[in-house]
């Protein structure tokens, strides 16, 4: 059954609901449930130790050190430069 609802305007709202499934490995659900518990401070040192047994083939942005305003404006001024060139 529907939640319809008639609007003044002479509309109508409409609720849906959408059933999707998806397949994946037990091993990556499993892993996600443990993320879902975890606190932020405990997912970063996961994505620490993800970084530290892949070599670095993996890095996280969220890990990654934020640029300075000082050092983004220093960029963009060196490409407007670059490109204002020809």
């Amino acid at each position: 059954m529907t939640e319809d609802s008639y609007q003044l305007d002479g509309t109508v709202r409409v609720a849906e609901t959408l059933t999707y499934y998806r397949y994946v490995p037990e091993k990556i659900y499993e892993i996600e449930q443990a993320l879902h518990c975890m606190s932020e401070e405990e997912q970063i040192k996961v994505m620490k130790y993800i970084t530290r047994i892949t070599g670095k083939r993996l890095t996280f942005r969220a890990l990654a050190k934020k640029i300075s305003n000082k050092k983004l404006f220093r960029a963009m001024k060196r490409m407007d430069d670059r490109l204002n060139k020809y």
